[in-house]
């Protein structure tokens, strides 16, 4: 079950941030993350923000620290039909960042998810291991 939320959690994150609308000032309440929407607001933030430095170290290191998670969690997996396959992309972490914020923005209903579960979903859904 735990797996599952933060998966979902991770996708939110990242559709949130690569969405193209203007970006809302981020607020000392993004910080608390109780949302995929907050990750997705860090995430967005646009550079004129005054909070644009700490919200975006924040994003970067909430990504990557869950994207470790998830790795760690299918290299422990029983299944040998691995389903995350990261490692096949080209993108930069800021590229796949901004891919996050625009997948967020097309699927509304993960903004409520926990950040963990959206930006999960986001990975899985965005890069899966060819068969």
């Amino acid at each position: 079950m735990k797996r599952g939320l933060l998966r979902f959690a991770a996708i939110g994150i990242a559709l949130t941030a690569a969405s193209g609308a203007q970006a809302a000032p981020v607020t000392q309440d993004n910080f608390m993350l109780k949302t995929t929407g907050d990750l997705v607001a860090l995430c967005g933030a646009d550079q004129s923000d005054p909070m644009y430095t700490a919200a975006i170290s924040y994003c970067h290191g909430f990504a990557v620290g869950t994207y470790r998670m998830l790795e760690i969690e299918e290299a422990a997996s029983r299944n040998k039909n691995k389903t995350l396959c990261v490692q096949q992309s080209a993108l930069s972490r800021a590229e796949a960042i901004n891919k996050f914020v625009s997948w967020a923005g097309g699927n509304g209903k993960v903004m409520n998810d926990p950040p963990t579960e959206g930006f999960g979903q986001f990975v899985y859904q965005s890069f899966p291991c060819k068969k």
